[in-house]
């Protein structure tokens, strides 16, 4: 017996009220936060061992898709979702339960905004992964810097030199091509605008220059380029102090090589280049952390610190600087202290370090800088989500006094 076209469509209509159930049901809700629980509960154990930039790669990044708790060295056979695409399916289950599925009406507007609230929370969140920047500005006194330096994501910096020996504006290999790549692994970047390509080999994210006529004993093999090899040493928790390095081969666009070279990032805001001849042009090679562009310049009028006696702690920092917009028409002071920081169009600027003078010298301060376009997305949802737990706990507050009042009056 064939079903008929209604009945067919009412199976459809049945799979789609199906689907939708169960997205928006109170179960899937239940099932992500328990992940939630759980991915939360093993990072923080795990970040104790190997630090919070591991942590959050591993469990809080948006190509982590599965992961598996590891602790103490020992593997948790337990699989986890990422916590990304959790939050996901989460938003996605609080917009059908929360907004779409639930009645509407006077009585259930509290709950329908501290809903939407949690929703624009997650998106704040999802927001920050996708294009959240963090890194370092320093500045002396009475300098200029239009740019950020990334904390922890290396990047190859390339000077060519003019004719009368001047630099020319450098070319930046960024950190999008060094994701994931091992030791063992090479790399081969392609420079259109350059006489040459690159092939970068032996990258390590934590390592030590070492020279071999003063460390034969321990050297193991390494390759040694001008008397020096990289020497791999175990990755601390703080990523920001672990020393990045990689050998470098120039080679021209046949792929034959014409130099090689050994880079290493050695933690000072100005690194170390290392010095190549292509077609008797003179280049210089740098390996630091990924920049980026400010959309304005900070000048530093005035920098003050303290530290506590006989400690290196910092006990107070204070920065007068101007912001300078555009050719240096729009300008606007501001007074960043070590907890009071400055913010403008989705960029904060932190007090982060503070350094005296050398002799003869002017002193400098180091900026915290984060560009993150919801940074304020948070702190306003959790406005929403009070005015909407206010409201929703004040209507009930108020149709309970008006249930009682006249019960009492018929008593009395």
């Amino acid at each position: 017996m064939n079903d008929s076209p209604s009945s067919k469509a009412s199976k459809q209509r049945s799979i789609g009220w199906w689907i939708f159930r169960v997205m928006a049901g109170f179960e899937l809700a239940t099932i992500c936060l328990l992940l939630l629980f759980a991915a939360t509960f093993f990072g923080t154990l795990e970040q104790t061992q190997v630090g919070l930039y591991l942590t959050l790669q591993k469990y809080f990044d948006m190509e982590a898709l599965f992961v598996i708790p590891e602790l103490n060295g020992k593997i948790i056979p337990l699989p986890l979702p990422g916590t990304f695409w959790v939050c996901a399916v989460l938003c996605v289950n609080m917009t059908l339960g929360g907004l779409v599925r639930i009645r509407k009406g006077w009585k259930t507007a509290g709950v329908i905004i501290a809903h939407f609230s949690m929703i624009f929370l997650m998106v704040a969140g999802a927001v920050s992964q996708v294009s959240k920047k963090e890194g370092v500005m320093h500045v002396y006194q009475g300098d200029r810097s239009d740019y950020a330096k990334s904390y922890t994501e290396p990047s190859i910096e390339i000077y060519p030199y003019d004719e009368q020996g001047e630099r020319d504006k450098p070319y930046v290999v960024e950190s999008e091509h060094f994701d994931g790549l091992d030791p063992d692994e090479r790399l081969t970047i392609r420079l259109p605008e350059l006489p040459f390509d690159l092939v970068v080999s032996g990258f390590r994210r934590s390592s030590e220059l070492l020279q071999l006529s003063r460390f034969k004993e321990q050297h193991k093999g390494e390759r040694v380029v001008d008397g020096f090899f990289l020497q791999e040493r175990p990755r601390v928790q703080q990523e920001e102090t672990n020393l990045t390095g990689c050998y470098l081969t120039v080679q021209d666009k046949e792929g034959n090589a014409l130099q090689e070279l050994i880079l290493h990032y050695n933690g000072m805001p100005f690194p170390t280049p290392v010095t190549a001849m292509v077609d008797g042009k003179r280049y210089e090679f740098s390996l630091t952390r990924w920049i980026w562009p400010m959309p304005f310049e900070v000048e530093l009028d005035k920098t003050m610190g303290e530290y506590w006696p006989g400690t290196q702690d910092p006990s107070w920092f204070q920065s007068d600087i101007t912001k300078v917009d555009g050719d240096g028409d729009l300008r606007k002071k501001y007074s960043i202290v070590m907890n009071k920081p400055m913010r403008h169009e989705g960029i904060t600027l932190y007090q982060a370090s503070w350094a005296p003078p050398a002799p003869g010298g002017r002193p400098s301060s180091g900026f915290a800088i984060v560009q993150n376009p919801s940074d304020q997305w948070p702190k306003w949802s959790l406005y929403i989500a009070s005015f909407g737990l206010m409201l929703h706990f004040g209507m009930k507050l108020f149709r309970f006094l008006s249930s009682s009042l006249p019960s009492k009056k018929s008593d009395a």
